[in-house]
């Protein structure tokens, strides 16, 4: 039965990961074309070279190169294994609540709610090919080995270096949980329970030592990068201390902290505390109500289990990150450090859902109480999953074939926005941004910067701003697709 809920769950998350390929047949998040290069160049050349940014943590470019090779398909299909990859991170999380717990249908839940978490999309992250979507299923692996009691070191070690190779922000999130659960398990040992402490803070400082030599590395070949610095590790090291005392002190406190952040989170994911435009609707009354539905059995988990040192040291170290995220900056800087913070509270959250679940058995009617919140998670998420496959992050093979035919008739720079940067830079297209137009000036545009507006970095600006309708008319249309059109400028 265990076996028969787990393979669902995988093949309803793989099938929701897969549907911005399904139905749109192209990768979603622009990140992705970067990446598709970084591959194909590592194909062509036959060497991995480590000049910039998106070098400098290969996981995702090899993984691509890997299965395009070894199932010998081509790149662009080969990109849908990391989506693929996050889908067995189900299996990783339900080992982890399953050993929390003992109790299975505990794991399942939890698997269902990281996949279907009302927090946020989660979609947007799991179909995206990226470093850390590529290193998600290292992370829970990690996490779910560290704590299995089982651990050998030479395991460690190869998935230690496999997630620092992957994201340096996955890194930093078990970097905090590993200090968190070696504390948890020295006091616990001074209690006088017998305990593997040394082992996990052995892991501590091995994975630790692995990361510091990487980042130096990085340091010195392409310079500082968000949010690595001086000023930002002394305000994670007093947040921590303060989600640690909070956390520690009392399971009421540890709820009412959570009662705080979890709401500041939900606007934050919203785009209601940012101070940047964002192509977002406003939270509607029933995203509340999903958010609530999701929110108390989360806390009811919470409640039951919070004695647990596991439990306690993955809400220390993955609130810290939000609070970190909301505390830094509340502009673009602080808005990208939310959004990756977000990835690994969610996996938080999923964990303590599913720790509710022997609570609410042991209720009158708590099978069919639990099965209908299982089955309202899975619905409730369509609404944000059919925004996000013609959201702005969002890629139409008609797109990507239409841009790939101008390879062939466009020889002059053109004006686009960052979203269609990414896939000119694949195809080797010039461009350069935004700006007030020249007579004779090429401007490409694709059907999101009239729905969403133009990207510009992580803001989103009006075309009209840049491209007023009076202006747009009297352009030359040289080419006028259904996703992507090319103008010629010829008044000011």
């Amino acid at each position: 039965m265990k076996t028969l809920f787990l393979t669902l769950t995988i093949v309803i998350t793989t099938l929701s990961l897969l549907t911005p390929w399904l139905l749109n047949g192209a990768p979603y998040i622009g990140d992705s074309w970067i990446h598709l290069k970084k591959a194909k160049s590592i194909i062509e050349s036959n060497r991995i070279s480590m000049n910039e940014y998106n070098d400098m943590w290969p996981l995702v470019n090899l993984l691509l190169v890997f299965y395009s090779n070894i199932l010998n398909i081509n790149l662009l299909t080969a990109t849908q294994l990391i989506p693929f990859l996050v889908s067995l991170s189900i299996i990783n999380i339900y080992l982890i609540v399953k050993k929390i717990s003992n109790f299975w249908n505990s794991g399942i839940a939890a698997g269902i709610a990281f996949a279907f978490t009302p927090l946020y999309t989660f979609i947007t992250f799991g179909s995206a090919i990226m470093k850390e979507t590529a290193s998600l299923y290292l992370t829970t692996a990690i996490i779910a080995y560290v704590i299995s009691n089982k651990m050998k070191y030479s395991c460690f070690v190869l998935l230690a270096i496999g997630l620092i190779l992957g994201h340096h922000f996955a890194s930093l999130a078990i970097i905090l949980l590993l200090i968190t659960l070696t504390i948890e398990s020295f006091l616990e040992h001074l209690a006088g329970e017998k305990n593997e402490w040394i082992k996990i803070l052995i892991a501590t400082i091995i994975f630790t030592s692995f990361a510091i030599c990487w980042i130096i590395y990085i340091i010195l070949k392409i310079g500082w990068f968000m949010p690595i610095n001086l000023n930002s590790l002394i305000m994670i090291s007093w947040i921590w201390l303060g989600s640690y005392i909070i956390s520690k002190i009392s399971r009421i406190g540890a709820i009412i902290f959570q009662l705080s952040l979890i709401p500041l989170a939900s606007l934050a994911w919203r785009g209601h505390l940012h101070n940047i435009p964002t192509p977002t609707i406003p939270i509607s009354i029933w995203e509340i109500r999903d958010i609530f539905i999701f929110l108390i059995p989360s806390l009811i988990g919470l409640a039951n289990y919070w004695k647990q040192k596991e439990v306690r040291s993955f809400l220390i170290s993955t609130s810290t990150l939000i609070a970190f995220s909301l505390t830094w900056s509340l502009d673009i800087e602080g808005l990208v450090i939310f959004t990756k913070s977000l990835h690994y509270y969610a996996i938080m959250l999923a964990i303590i859902f599913g720790l509710s679940i022997p609570f609410i058995l042991k209720r009158k009617f708590g099978k069919m109480i639990s099965i209908i919140i299982m089955i309202y998670l899975i619905l409730a998420s369509t609404t944000g999953i059919a925004l996000a496959l013609d959201g702005p992050g969002a890629y139409h093979q008609k797109e990507y074939l239409q841009v790939k035919g101008l390879t062939k008739i466009l020889s002059s720079q053109a004006m686009m926005d960052v979203k269609l940067g990414y896939l000119a830079e694949y195809f080797g297209l010039e461009y350069t941004s935004f700006h007030k137009p020249k007579p004779g000036e090429y401007i490409l545009l694709t059907r999101t910067d009239y729905t969403h507006g133009v990207l510009l970095g992580y803001v989103w600006v009006k075309l009209s701003i840049f491209l007023p309708y009076e202006m747009e008319t009297l352009c030359d249309r040289l080419i006028d697709g259904s996703y992507v059109k090319l103008f010629r400028t010829n008044v000011i």
